[in-house]
C-alpha cells in the first residue's frame, strides 16, 4: 500500500529502487503512478505535446513496469528500449501483475538491449526514430549508467529527435545531483532547458524531479508546460561536460 494511500497495489523494486506500482482494483488500474503522474515531466511533455493525440511517437530508455504506456493513444507508436530481459517480462505481463503496456492504445514496440547501442544500429541502419518525446529514465538508481548522460549519448538522442521533439529526462536520485550535469548538456548543444518538479501525493504519486529539453523555444511557450515548470536560465555550473572519456 502506497505511503497515505488505502489502496494496494502491486510494486517493482530492485535494491532500494522503485520502478513502478500499478493499484490492483480494475478501475485504478490505468492510473499512473510513482514518477509517471500527469503532472510529471514525462507526464506533461506527453500530454501537452503539439501531436498528442495525432499519432505521437515517443521513445522511452528505461521500460520499468510500463507505467507511461498508459499515456498512448489510437496511432501512437512507442518504442521502449530496455536491457534487462526480465523486467521486460514483467511489464508485458507476466505473473499478471501489471498491465500497462498490454492495455496501452499505443502501437508498442520493445527493444532488448543496451539502449545506446540499439539507437545507435537503428541509425547506421538508416532508421532515425524522429521521437516527438523522448524519454530517459535510466538514472534512479545508485549506480547511473553514465553512458547514457553525455555528450556523445546526448549526440545520438539528438539524430533521433524530430525538429521540435522534447527530451524528458528523470533525474530523481537520492544520491546523485544531475541537474547541472543536463544543464551543461543543453548549453553545448543550444537546447532550450526546464525543470518539472512535483511534490508527491496521496495516490501513488511521488516526489519527482525532471528536466525537459528541446530545439525548439516554442515548446515551453505550451501552457500546458509552462503551468508546471520553472525556467533555468538564471542556472549556471562549472561543472564539466561529461563525456566519454570523462564523468
Amino acid at each position: 500500500i502506497p505511503d497515505n494511500s488505502t489502496e494496494p497495489a502491486y510494486a517493482m523494486s530492485h535494491g532500494i529502487t522503485v520502478h513502478g506500482l500499478q493499484f490492483i482494483k480494475p478501475e485504478l488500474r490505468d492510473v499512473p503512478t510513482t514518477y509517471y503522474i500527469h503532472d510529471g515531466g514525462a507526464g506533461v511533455a506527453l500530454l501537452n505535446h503539439p501531436r498528442a493525440g495525432k499519432g505521437l511517437k515517443v521513445g522511452l530508455l528505461g521500460l520499468g513496469i510500463g507505467t507511461l504506456a498508459v499515456y498512448g493513444q489510437p496511432g501512437d507508436e512507442y518504442r521502449l528500449y530496455e536491457i534487462n530481459s526480465i523486467v521486460t517480462n514483467l511489464a508485458e505481463g507476466q505473473g499478471g501483475y501489471f498491465s500497462f503496456v498490454s492495455d496501452s492504445k499505443a502501437d508498442i514496440t520493445t527493444v532488448l538491449g543496451d539502449a545506446r547501442i540499439s539507437l545507435e544500429r537503428e541509425l547506421a541502419d538508416g532508421h532515425p526514430q524522429n521521437f516527438d518525446v523522448l524519454v530517459l529514465d535510466t538514472f534512479s538508481s545508485d549506480s547511473i549508467p553514465v553512458h547514457l548522460v553525455t555528450k556523445e549519448a546526448f549526440d545520438l538522442y539528438l539524430k533521433h529527435l524530430a525538429p521540435d521533439g522534447i527530451i524528458a529526462a528523470h533525474i530523481s536520485n537520492r544520491h546523485l545531483d544531475l541537474q547541472p550535469v543536463f544543464w551543461q548538456l543543453a548549453k553545448y548543444y543550444g537546447l532550450q532547458i526546464v525543470s518539472v518538479n512535483y511534490p508527491g501525493d496521496n495516490n501513488g504519486g511521488y516526489p519527482t524531479d525532471w528536466l525537459l529539453l528541446t530545439r525548439d523555444p516554442a515548446q515551453f511557450k505550451i501552457p500546458g508546460i509552462q503551468a508546471h515548470s520553472t525556467d533555468m536560465s538564471g542556472y549556471s555550473t562549472d561543472l564539466k561536460l561529461w563525456t566519454d572519456d570523462y564523468s
